[in-house]
């Protein structure tokens, strides 16, 4: 039987449809049993208990929704019936769309986006996802930590096969794919594991971009400027950064296609002391927005890039004694502030030995560059984690949901270790991965964790899906 033909890579984009029945078009499609009835059709049979005694019209109930200030204002409505449910997850692209040109303050954490985490197993297989115990309930198919290659199975099988996850915000994930034996060309990907949409991007050569380069991408979500039209929701730019011999360069790729593909190759301003290992840090971390700016933890020092002016920002990380082998993470917090989570030593106030903690460190308020909040020591060993561990490392933190991945466990083992969630403003753990779960006894690697979350349009959507189900 003559080899099975691999289709060529394309830049242009795909919604592929997965063979199996398991992943239609994305995981949101794959929990929907049967459609649903469009939102603006009439949903108020008492039979069926959807009639919440409202005399309005379907139009002027969503009109009203549209001006709510905040998107957890949404969420609540959707939870008070099921024609309210209805309404809101049948026009999220619209209501979305309005939050971002209303919105006069930082959307709230929504614990419950945050799904899960993508890892690679072993060298040479494609990334997998471990879904969060509230993920598995909603979404069926995550329950066998699915593959990436299960968004495009039947059309190039194993095209994530030997690849890489290099960031992942707002829903949206880019994977570097494998490269041939002395190839330099930077092959990038943008999936939407919500739709099953992946978008291979125009391959970098050796020429255009060096390695290693910090990467983010950029959503409507990001859209804060309410003096102009709202991007649609699909849209989104990738922003990259890296080094060249005297100054720090960028490029970024628009889905809408402006441009022609990439942008020229542009510099960053101001950008000091980024050498080939800080870069390297960077590169290995992951990136967050804050009103308008890309930050990277960079070693000793919180390196952003200003989006409108590509001027350099570089920030002092907090005096908090943190961990020196870099354990840090950025996040943003619930008032739409810059914060550093960091792993710290703290004293048992039983035994007054010392123990492992988590820090967190807010900016102070615009105005104060390099100002930081008093650290805040979170206890979660003896309290959430067993009184023996002695180390935890952290791998992940959401923008949107607060959610804090990370592993711990006692001895020198780092990788033989089971992997938390955390939500740092309500100080709930949760086991999510088991370092005995991987498969044919191969202990799976924790290198490279990038967490997920959901867009918050793929949320809305989502919340009539038992509702849809017979």
């Amino acid at each position: 039987m003559p080899p099975r033909r691999r289709a060529r890579l394309s830049s242009r984009p795909y919604s592929f449809i997965a063979a199996s029945e398991q992943y239609p078009r994305g995981w949101l499609a794959a929990r929907r049993t049967r459609p649903s009835k469009r939102a603006r059709r009439a949903v108020t049979s008492i039979a069926q208990g959807d009639d919440d005694s409202t005399p309005l019209s379907d139009e002027i109930l969503v009109g009203i929704f549209a001006d709510l200030p905040d998107f957890s204002d949404l969420v609540r409505c959707a939870a008070t019936c099921r024609r309210w449910c209805r309404l809101v997850s049948g026009e999220a692209d619209f209501l979305c769309r309005a939050a971002r040109r209303h919105r006069t303050a930082p959307p709230s954490l929504i614990h419950s986006l945050a799904l899960g985490f993508f890892h690679s197993p072993r060298s040479g297989v494609a990334p997998r996802f471990a879904a969060t115990a509230s993920a598995t309930r909603r979404f069926g198919g995550l329950r066998q930590q699915p593959s990436l290659n299960a968004l495009v199975e039947g059309l190039d099988d194993g095209l994530f096969d030997a690849s890489r996850v290099v960031a992942s915000r707002n829903g949206l994930v880019v994977v570097e794919l494998r490269r041939r034996k002395r190839e330099r060309a930077v092959k990038l990907c943008v999936c939407n594991p919500m739709t099953g949409e992946v978008t291979i991007l125009p391959p970098l050569g050796g020429k255009e971009i060096t390695s290693p380069f910090a990467c983010t991408v950029l959503t409507a979500d990001d859209d804060d400027d309410s003096s102009h039209v709202s991007e649609p929701p699909s849209s989104y730019r990738l922003l990259i950064v890296y080094g060249r011999r005297g100054f720090t360069a960028c490029r970024t790729y628009a889905s809408d296609g402006s441009g022609g593909g990439w942008s020229p190759e542009a510099k960053v301003w101001d950008a000091i002391g980024l050498r080939t290992k800080a870069m390297a840090s960077m590169a290995t971390g992951t990136g967050v927005v804050v009103r308008g700016v890309a930050y990277w933890h960079s070693r000793s020092i919180v390196f952003g890039v200003q989006l409108g002016t590509l001027r350099a920002e570089h920030l002092s990380m907090p005096l908090s004694g943190h961990d020196p082998a870099g354990n840090t993470l950025l996040g943003v917090s619930p008032d739409g502030r810059l914060r550093v989570v960091q792993v710290v030593a703290s004293v048992c106030p039983t035994t007054f030995k010392s123990r492992v903690a988590i820090g967190v460190c807010t900016r102070s308020a615009p105005g104060g560059k390099d100002k930081w909040d008093p650290q805040t020591v979170i206890e979660v060993v003896g309290r959430v984690l067993p009184a023996e561990t002695t180390w935890m490392q952290l791998r992940w933190m959401g923008e949107k949901s607060g959610v804090v991945f990370f592993t711990a466990g006692c001895g020198g083992d780092h990788q033989s270790s089971d992997v938390y969630a955390m939500s740092l403003d309500k100080q709930q753990v949760d086991k999510v991965a088991s370092h005995q779960g991987g498969e044919g006894g191969v202990v799976p690697s924790w290198e490279g964790l990038h967490g997920y979350e959901m867009d918050q349009t793929s949320y809305l959507r989502s919340l009539t899906m038992d509702e849809d189900d017979p």
